[in-house]
């Protein structure tokens, strides 16, 4: 897995050839733009420990696929847009998880623009939120006029913790054509109080219980890095619950 290197002047990146990438130092990076060629397959992985306030432009050439991983445990403020195009025959599918708690304020907002034929986009969002902590989760998805055969689909989850805790979950369609597939999905809800109740009766003290529902919501983020970085997250977790 290659590693992109950020700084505050220029941010820039095209992928001509199937590789797979990595972020994670975000700092004086207010626009980042990644372009794939034609005919390529990769996978970009995200990982936010600071916060980021700013822009991901990102262009899928002709019949190229995109898949992006976004793992964000930041304490402080973020606010995050990811704009997203696809040109013929372009896929993207993005996977989002934000564990948010005390004093964080989050948006994450993720466009994608259906702008040709044959396009297809998966936009699927978990949250997680504790104390006074505020998620909000916005999609949206646009198949413009003409572009006929595209699928588009949403998914968005936020579990919350605690009374102060504020989830939101706003996906928006916008379709210009007939010949599509759109539909999107939205819970936003406290966390289990079977689960809860289950796993302390099993000897777990609450935080502990607390610690292993938030690893199961948020374990699918895992499949996007390595070892190293799963473990991380692990402790990220632990550390914030």
């Amino acid at each position: 897995m290659k590693e992109l290197l950020l700084d505050n002047i220029s941010n820039n990146f095209v992928v001509d050839k199937n590789e797979n990438f990595f972020i994670n130092k975000f700092d004086g990076a207010k626009d980042i733009q990644i372009t794939l060629n034609e005919n390529v397959e990769s996978v970009l992985s995200l990982l936010s420990l600071s916060g980021y306030e700013g822009n991901i432009n990102i262009k899928i050439s002709k019949d190229s696929r995109l898949e992006i991983y976004y793992a964000d445990f930041a304490k402080n403020v973020t606010k995050t847009k990811v704009n997203i195009s696809l040109e013929k025959g372009a896929k993207v599918i993005f996977h989002l998880a934000s564990l948010t708690v005390e004093n964080s304020n989050k948006l994450f907002t993720v466009s994608v623009d259906h702008d040709a034929v044959n396009t297809y986009s998966l936009i699927d969002n978990y949250g997680v939120v504790k104390g006074n902590g505020k998620l909000v989760f916005d999609g949206i998805s646009y198949i413009k006029n003409g572009s006929v055969k595209s699928k588009t689909r949403q998914s968005a989850k936020i579990m919350v913790f605690d009374e102060k805790s504020i989830g939101i979950a706003k996906p928006i369609l916008k379709i210009d054509e007939n010949d599509i597939e759109a539909s999107h999905g939205a819970v936003v809800g406290k966390i289990s109080d079977e689960h809860l109740f289950y796993l302390m009766s099993r000897g777990l003290s609450e935080e502990k219980a607390k610690i292993l529902i938030t690893y199961g919501y948020l374990k699918p983020i895992m499949n996007g890095f390595d070892e190293n970085i799963q473990a991380t997250i692990e402790k990220l977790i632990e550390g914030k619950m």
